[in-house]
């Protein structure tokens, strides 16, 4: 008996002298972090660094989120993307080969992430990346002009001929371009520039990519917006370059990768330009279910996955006591079932991650010492503003002609006709007007005729957003032989009508059901 006595004391002085070490404030917090008690409500001082670093750390996540996860990357649509786009960067990269391919999918489902996070996998053998944007390049004349000069800022060299070179000290001489993508001469103090070549240097500047020192990647963003090009000159070139690409001593392999997120854009492509292409489509997805994106929103708050938090602003036993709290609130946070349902009615509207992404963004900015861990009531708070408001909120104020227009292009879509024209929908109004004419609607002492029913109130619809134009606007095609297309449903028109009190235009309505 003595001797356990004496092992207890000894136990017991260890304690007393490790708590003399520990301020009482640390005490009485890591008291309640018992997994049998509830998380604190308040933050203490000495983990407000840990606090900090955490949030910066998942902001950082949430700009570029990741949407290929880990533990499930060979199952995946993404992961088998990854997978089939490193083998063919590695193939023009390490072997020398020609290689096209197109990278499809919906908008938001990581096609530009995926393609920089597999050329990052090959940084080490410093391949030239040529970036184009058929956004930003709207004809093969300023296509080549990007290509000489991000050529000109990763080789030394734009690869045209000495007369087309602009150096430092005859930069005076240089002929002016009316290109207004050219460098303003303020701009030529700040490094050598060069001019803007003809389009006909187009087929001799391409091939000679062949002949650099270093692999060629070009990455094509909007690929479908090239192929409407004239000719498709530019896609042309590539491919054909991509095609008598051969392995060999001399050459170090050229790959071009295009981006889009448009179904048919091989489609588009002219005979001669999908020859050349080698067919290979990888494809990408949004998370499948609700399961993988609430995975995904895991992978991100967690503090495990995000590097550098809190780097060296603290003991071990700090950031131990911050990661295992902050779990915890994750864990509580994901687990209700409120928020569940807020990230599963995103889910239902859409599937981009980037929304939530957003959500999440608002939500962490929210967040500070005092309320320093996740709740149902941000998430809610934030939902709400990345969603727009309801059409009838403002749609309430619109004319009586274009009341008038919104039943008769109702009327129209009732008979069968997604898209119609101004003069489809006045016809269907002047049938309205002649089946009243025993009766007469008088608006202001004025009567319904068609006084009141002009092009004005047609346009009035057009700019509010609601008639959508069917088709690119082309000069083939007059004004008034453009046809539209309703985005309001029948089901919000009724309500707007309703609203409206006006008991004519509710018979009106009603004989569209």
């Amino acid at each position: 008996m003595p001797a356990v006595l004496e092992e207890e004391s000894d136990s017991s002085d260890e304690e007393v002298s490790e708590l003399a070490i520990v301020s009482p404030k640390k005490q009485a917090f890591r008291a309640d972090l018992n997994p049998s008690s509830n998380i604190p409500e308040s933050l203490p001082d000495h983990l407000l660094p840990r606090f900090n670093a955490c949030r910066r750390a998942i902001l950082k996540s949430l700009q570029c989120p990741s949407l290929v996860l880990p533990a499930a990357a060979e199952d995946s649509v993404n992961g088998i993307a990854v997978k089939q786009l490193v083998e063919l960067i590695d193939g023009t990269v390490l072997r020398a080969e020609g290689n096209s391919c197109l990278v499809l999918g919906p908008r938001g489902s990581g096609k530009s992430q995926m393609v920089d996070a597999c050329l990052e996998k090959v940084a080490a053998q410093n391949p030239i990346i040529l970036r184009l944007s058929g956004w930003v390049q709207n004809t093969d004349r300023h296509a080549l002009r990007e290509i000489a000069f991000q050529l000109l800022q990763q080789t030394g060299t734009s690869l045209l001929p000495d007369s087309e070179k602009v150096q430092l000290d005859d930069a005076s001489e240089a002929e002016e371009d009316e290109n207004p993508f050219l460098d303003s001469p303020d701009h030529l103090a700040e490094g050598p520039t060069l001019s803007l070549p003809p389009s006909s240097h187009l087929h001799a500047l391409i091939p000679v990519l062949l002949t650099l020192s270093r692999p060629v990647v070009v990455i094509l963003d909007a690929f479908d917006l090239f192929a409407l090009h004239p000719r498709q000159s530019l896609l042309y070139c590539l491919l054909d370059t991509v095609q008598n690409c051969r392995a060999s001593s001399e050459s170090r392999g050229i790959a071009v990768i295009g981006i889009t997120s448009r179904v048919d854009t091989v489609q588009l492509l002219e005979k001669r330009v999908k020859s050349r292409f080698s067919g290979r489509t990888i494809r990408t997805a949004p998370p499948a279910d609700l399961e993988t994106c609430l995975t995904m929103v895991r992978t991100i708050l967690l503090p495990s996955n995000m590097d550098g938090c809190g780097e060296g602003e603290g003991e071990e036993e700090e950031e131990e006591e911050w990661n295992n709290l902050w779990t915890a609130s994750v864990e509580r946070f994901l687990a209700a079932k409120d928020v569940t349902n807020v990230f599963n009615e995103t889910f239902t509207i859409t599937r981009d991650f980037k929304v939530v992404a957003r959500i999440l963004t608002a939500c962490i900015i929210r967040i500070k010492p005092s309320q320093p861990y996740l709740s149902f009531q941000d998430v809610s708070a934030c939902t709400d503003l990345q969603r727009s408001r309801l059409r009838t909120t403002y749609l309430n104020k619109l004319s009586y002609p274009a009341l008038c227009l919104l039943i008769a292009s109702a009327h129209t879509d009732t008979a069968g006709h997604k898209s119609f024209t101004f003069e489809m929908l006045y016809d269907t109004f002047r049938n309205q007007v002649r089946a009243l004419a025993s009766a007469p609607v008088q608006v202001n002492g004025g009567n319904i005729g068609m006084m009141r029913c002009t092009r004005e109130a047609f346009e009035e619809l057009i700019s509010a957003n609601i008639y959508m134009c069917v088709a690119a606007p082309s000069s083939n095609i007059a004004k008034q032989f453009t046809k539209y297309r309703c985005v309001i449903d029948q089901p919000d028109v009724k309500a707007i009508i309703d609203k409206a009190g006006n008991t004519n235009l509710k018979k009106w309505l009603t004989k569209n059901q």
